[in-house]
């Protein structure tokens, strides 16, 4: 990493005062945006405004967390401090007195209801995160702030007067998970679960059929699901499908269409309800019909949960723009892995939305009255993990047809980007400082490792039973009464240490040599198909000091390109096997690599200092509004002076 500055923060007195004072800055953020790929589309002449953007004012790779993945590093984009202060280190973390993970960054709690019904405390979500966003604290200075989308940032913060906000990344579906889809199809024969959906047989009897669709889970009783009445009528000559929805008058909507958005309602008893919106595409509607519906997402005007500040800040949106996308995760990347979704309906879905984004965007800074704004997306990102392969002829999922077809696709997104920055350019007042930025930059991910497999065959992990392999997942599989250190996660090897793992056999005071062993094997590892090194870097944390460090990893693995962790290992199993050709769609990645190569963007419309750090943006944005740097801040003005 750029910089170390794990406690210098702690050194600093309570505030620092900034002298400089200006009018606005403005902050647009695009999840993924690699620094190689967008100098090398400039170059070509293919990103004008950015290009114009870095003429007069900057450009330069923007240095990410380790690892340089989104909630790790928009975590630290949003609180100005490293991992070790805010605790986000994965998309899952261990529970150490029982080895069985969760999800990293939050969770959200069930509803809890009296004896007849009645809503005792609505869900929440509790935020593993520790730190404000430097916006929250930027309001409580007095500013006023608009904040939209802005990837790991929910719930809500308390904002001030004339302050708006609207999450992100990091909103759940009604069911608390992070997106659960639909397919519906006559093909299917039962209600089935897969990855990230649920499928649902259509049984039509005269060119119609009726189904319900399970929604939100029962707070009263695990495992079951509260339900909606959903009717489908076809009329196959025609290649129409008519969607009969609980609430509203039915619509027709051709085969390749995507239909409006439908409001949802269900009824956990008759005193709690809770609301809902999704969309529906007709995938075929002749011999066979296949509709692909969205996660079951919040109802803006009237949400499960807060997503909005102020709280009806939401229901105005609504009013003004109709229904609108509010699942964090915004793109459906499980339904495309699991082809119940096409790749023409994916890049579809990405461009509404975006088209979407922008307008609200762009309307809601002409509105004005603002100090500070930002505004983010994650498409840049989702494109370049599901059609990475397609540019990468090293890859195994690559083919000259599909490339032919799909191989420009991350770098029209990328033009779609600068034609987004190009529109806020030209309503820049003279003083305003813009910064364009990412979380992180992209590579080809080629070939799986499998952690917990290399970690067997080297004599640090158990199987239960004994053997070299386990069909148990979530760290269920393993022998602790054996096993000295074990790989969760994208890139998280943990030691297996006494006193503070469940069941730890490492004594503290041997763990440094034992993650030095481990550190400097993994560093000789190779493919032996192609000699290529696995990692650029393998980093050690020893005593880590911080905030909160409960959830550092031992090791975190720095991956050299081509390489990622096996989906299996990420789990806390494994598959048995060390290296595998990756053949899902899931092709790009960023997660766990070396993080010395996997920097962001970074531009802005006046000349910085160089070096910019993820941790670096917000501090320059107090500097610039003359705002008090709170001590726990960690990084530093990237203004001249």
């Amino acid at each position: 990493m750029k910089r170390m500055k794990w406690l210098a923060a702690c050194a600093l007195s309570a505030t620092v005062a900034f002298s400089a004072s200006a009018e606005r800055v403005v902050i647009l953020g695009f999840d993924g945006g690699d620094p190689h790929l967008a100098k090398e589309m400039m170059d070509a002449g293919d990103l004008p405004n950015l290009a114009k953007l870095r003429d007069q004012g900057s450009f330069q790779p923007l240095g990410s967390t380790n690892p340089p993945q989104s909630p790790t590093a928009w975590s630290s984009f949003n609180t100005c401090r490293t991992p070790l202060n805010h605790g986000i280190y994965d998309f899952l973390r261990r529970t150490p007195a029982t080895h069985m993970p969760g999800v990293g960054f939050g969770s959200t709690t069930k509803a809890k209801l009296g004896p007849d019904g009645a809503l005792l405390s609505a869900p929440e979500y509790v935020s593993n995160r520790k730190g404000d966003n430097f916006w929250k604290i930027a309001s409580d200075q007095g500013k006023k702030v608009t904040a939209l989308v802005v990837p790991f940032a929910f719930p809500a913060d308390d904002l001030g007067q004339e302050c708006y906000q609207l999450c992100g990344l990091d909103v759940p579906d009604i069911r608390g998970t992070s997106s659960t889809y639909f397919a519906l199809s006559e093909e299917f024969d039962a209600e089935t679960p897969v990855a990230g959906g649920v499928r649902l047989p259509l049984k039509f009897t005269d060119g119609k059929a009726s189904v319900q669709v399970p929604g939100l889970a029962d707070p009263r009783e695990r495992g079951k699901y509260v339900t909606a009445p959903l009717g489908v009528a076809v009329d196959r000559a025609a290649k129409t499908v008519t969607i009969i929805p609980q609430i509203g008058e039915p619509s027709t909507v051709a085969e390749g269409d995507w239909s409006a958005w439908q409001e949802w309602s269900f009824e956990v008893t008759d005193k709690y309800k809770v609301a809902a919106i999704s969309r529906f595409h007709v995938m075929s509607a002749g011999d066979s019909v296949r509709l692909y519906m969205t996660c079951l997402q919040f109802d803006p005007a009237d949400p499960m949960i807060p997503i909005t500040a102020p709280a009806d800040y939401g229901k105005k949106i609504k009013s003004t723009y109709g229904n609108f996308k509010t699942i964090g995760w915004e793109y459906d990347t499980k339904a495309l892995q699991q082809d119940d979704m096409t790749e023409e309906m994916f890049i579809q879905d990405v461009y509404q939305t975006l088209d979407w984004q922008e307008q609200f965007w762009l309307d809601e800074f002409d509105r004005g009255g603002f100090d500070l704004f930002l505004a983010a997306t994650t498409g840049t990102d989702r494109l370049s993990h599901m059609f990475w392969a397609y540019r990468d002829p090293k890859h195994p999922l690559y083919t000259p047809e599909k490339a032919a077809k799909y191989g420009k696709v991350v770098n029209d997104i990328y033009k779609r980007m600068d034609e987004i920055v190009g529109q806020f350019m030209s309503r820049l007042k003279e003083d305003d400082l813009l910064m364009v930025m990412s979380d992180h930059g992209f590579h080809s991910f080629r070939t799986e490792f499998d952690v917990n497999k290399w970690l067997i065959d080297n004599g640090y992990l158990a199987v239960k039973g004994g053997g070299t392999t386990t069909d148990a997942r979530f760290l269920q599989g393993f022998d602790w009464s054996k096993t000295q250190a074990y790989g969760l996660g994208l890139g998280m090897i943990f030691i297996n240490m006494k006193g503070r793992e469940g069941q730890g056999i490492v004594d503290p005071a041997d763990a440094p040599a034992l993650i030095e062993e481990i550190r400097g094997k993994l560093l000789e590892v190779t493919n032996p198909e192609n000699g290529e090194k696995v990692f650029r870097a393998v980093y050690p944390y020893i005593n880590p000091q911080g905030e909160a460090t409960e959830d550092t990893p031992d090791i975190q693995l720095g991956y050299d390109e081509g390489y990622q962790t096996a989906k299996t290992s990420a789990a806390g199993g494994t598959s048995g096997t060390l290296f595998s050709p990756n053949m899902d769609k899931w092709s790009g990645e960023h997660a766990s690599s070396d993080i010395a190569f996997t920097q962001g963007i970074f531009f802005a419309s006046k000349p910085v200092n160089d070096g910019a750090d993820l941790i670096d943006l917000g501090v320059t944005a107090f500097d610039y509004l003359g705002l008090e740097k709170p001590a726990v801040f960690e990084g530093e003005s990237l203004l001249k002076k």
